[in-house]
């Protein structure tokens, strides 16, 4: 039975009153949310911030009774959003009346919309099936509004779109089909857990100003959640800071993120990467490490026939020497070809034309994956990967997954050696001793990542590929990693090509840019240099779209005040 009251005069569209949510696990109950408040009124953007485990998104989903079974809800707790000038606790819905609240009062937008569309179903049917649950429109007028709405989020060629499937869209489509999905039932509050971690700067730009439109058009309030205190700042009209499942502080955006009164709140600010800290322009050009010679490479298109005659271009005649002992950044928007060159130093990408130099004590050259010899290459350039957990063997032990390259190529003679080489890169990489017999389930993102670095690191390697290493970290745990690659190039000598979509992270950490776009080396300089003078229109367009920390008029942009409110 629906719980109802007169909402009165009450302005305010959610309000959250002492939510704790126990997770059941095999060590016992784990407090995840602890006793928070939290209110949104009509036309307000909330930001929610904080690490990893701090309970962000666990609070976002109970607004929506979407937390896994294994969750226990304290009984005290409320949750109470108006509708229809009512009051309805959301905790004490059936599920036959959760339609009033889900897709219907309240949208979400997931961090991965790949997995929030059905892959067997095209995207339209399931906008439109959507549409006629909550709207009760007929399929054609909900198909109509459905392209509208595509049309509105920015997605080219809106009907032919309308109608593929979710793996046909690029990242920055699919993340506009899913506001568009969103928005579809004009939601009175969206809830967006990390729309735009994923997204290249210029699209993720892109996305943040639509939602200010939309906002403004619709009177929508929202729910923004992410670690990224830059999007914060641009978007956000009040911001509450979440540690361990605790609201620490909470306030007026300006006031958190410019004069923040909880040292967690200043240790997130501390962490951010800063653009103005860059490094001095070299005095002498190092010699190359790695050389690329006019390289092609293609892909062939599904459904071209046996012949497989029509091929998508990756990488177009791309010269590039990376320079010996020096963190290089590869930047780029999606589709610009970063990850293929990277695979194809690593003879993970088919090479159409052109040739790969390795320079050095044990020089290799190829032109054609068949050419490598693997465990030769694997001595010289390893990998590591953007997500470590799903790179990770789930079954061994982190001592085990450190090892696997040195037994696999055989570098040592016997396991008190390969035990000795893995204690010593662990304390490189500041791994405990202690846990090299736990497995990766154990250990946080950023402990993870480590596990990564180290197993790509004790096989000795001149160069490393780094692709998004760090893009779904945590600010905290990102500058971790960050200072020890800083750490690990100083003390090792390595040579690291840096993939990532994020400027901020290159000009915090890289000694030299590479630009690309759609297969092509557009530019490439001194990370001062392409910051600070950069000759593209393209590199300029990149550059002035990164999600700075700064301040807005808080009259024009914050239309909803709250006292900050210190733990």
């Amino acid at each position: 039975m629906i719980t109802v009251a007169n909402a009165g005069n009450n302005s305010r569209l959610l309000d959250i009153h002492n939510l704790g949510i126990n997770f059941h696990t095999d060590e016992g109950l784990v407090r995840a949310v602890d006793k928070i408040n939290l209110s949104i009124r009509p036309g307000e953007i909330m930001g929610l911030v904080g690490e990893s485990g701090s309970g962000k998104s666990v609070t976002a989903k109970s607004i929506m009774r979407l937390t896994p079974g294994h969750a226990v809800i304290d009984a005290e707790s409320q949750i109470e959003l108006q509708h229809q000038n009512q009051t309805l606790d959301v905790l004490q819905l059936r599920n036959r009346d959760l339609n009033l609240v889900r897709g219907g009062r309240v949208s979400m937008i997931f961090q991965e919309p790949m997995a929030s569309f059905a892959p067997a179903i095209r995207i339209g049917d399931q906008i439109v099936e959507t549409m006629q649950i909550h709207l009760g429109l007929e399929r054609e007028q909900a198909r109509r509004k459905g392209i509208e709405l595509f049309e509105r989020v920015g997605i080219p060629f809106a009907a032919k779109r309308f109608d593929q499937y979710v793996f046909e869209l690029s990242g920055g489509m699919r993340q506009r089909a899913m506001i568009a999905m969103a928005l579809s039932t004009n939601p009175k509050l969206l809830i967006a857990d990390e729309p735009t971690t994923a997204l290249d700067v210029t699209i993720q730009a892109q996305v943040l100003d639509l939602m200010l439109e939309l906002r403004e058009q619709l009177g929508m309030a929202m729910l923004f959640i992410t670690h990224d205190l830059g999007v914060i700042s641009k978007i956000a009209d009040n911001v509450t800071v979440m540690q361990k499942g605790q609201a620490v502080e909470t306030g007026v955006a300006e006031q958190v993120l410019f004069h923040p009164r909880h040292p967690y709140t200043q240790k997130l600010l501390d962490a951010l990467p800063h653009i103005d800290q860059l490094p001095p322009e070299p005095v002498e050009k190092p010699e190359p490490l790695v050389s690329i010679d006019k390289l092609a490479i293609r892909y062939p298109l599904a459904g071209s026939g046996m012949k497989r005659t029509e091929y998508f271009t990756a990488v177009s005649e791309l010269s590039l020497k990376l320079p010996k002992g020096q963190i290089i950044g590869l930047v780029g928007e999606s589709g610009s070809g970063k990850t293929s060159l990277g695979k194809s130093l690593l003879g993970a990408a088919p090479i159409s034309s052109g040739r790969v130099n390795f320079h050095g004590d044990n020089p290799i050259s190829f032109n054609h994956p068949k050419q490598i010899k693997r465990k030769a290459l694997a001595k010289i350039a390893q990998l590591v990967f953007q997500d470590p957990y799903a790179s990770l063997n789930p079954r061994m032990t982190v001592r085990d997954i450190i090892a696997e390259p040195l037994e696999a190529m055989k570098l040592t003679s016997s396991r008190e050696e390969t035990d000795q080489r893995v204690i010593d890169i662990a304390r490189r990489c500041h791994i405990e001793i202690s846990h090299l017999r736990r497995f990766p389930h154990a250990f946080s993102g950023g402990q993870r990542q480590r596990i990564s670095i180290a197993r790509a690191l004790v096989c000795n390697p001149q160069f490393i590929v780094a692709d998004e290493a760090v893009a779904a970290l945590d600010v905290s745990i990102q500058a971790e990693i960050l200072a020890l690659l800083k750490q690990l190039k100083k003390e090792l000598g390595i040579t690291i090509l840096f993939i990532s979509h994020d400027l901020s992270v290159v000009a915090n950490l890289c000694d030299h840019v590479c630009v690309m776009k759609q297969g092509q080396l557009i530019e490439q300089g001194s990370v001062r240099q392409i910051f600070t003078r950069p000759q593209q229109a393209y590199t300029r367009k990149l550059i002035g779209a990164i999600p700075l920390l700064e301040k807005r008029d808080a009259a024009a942009n914050n239309i909803h005040q709250a006292d900050a409110i210190p733990a």
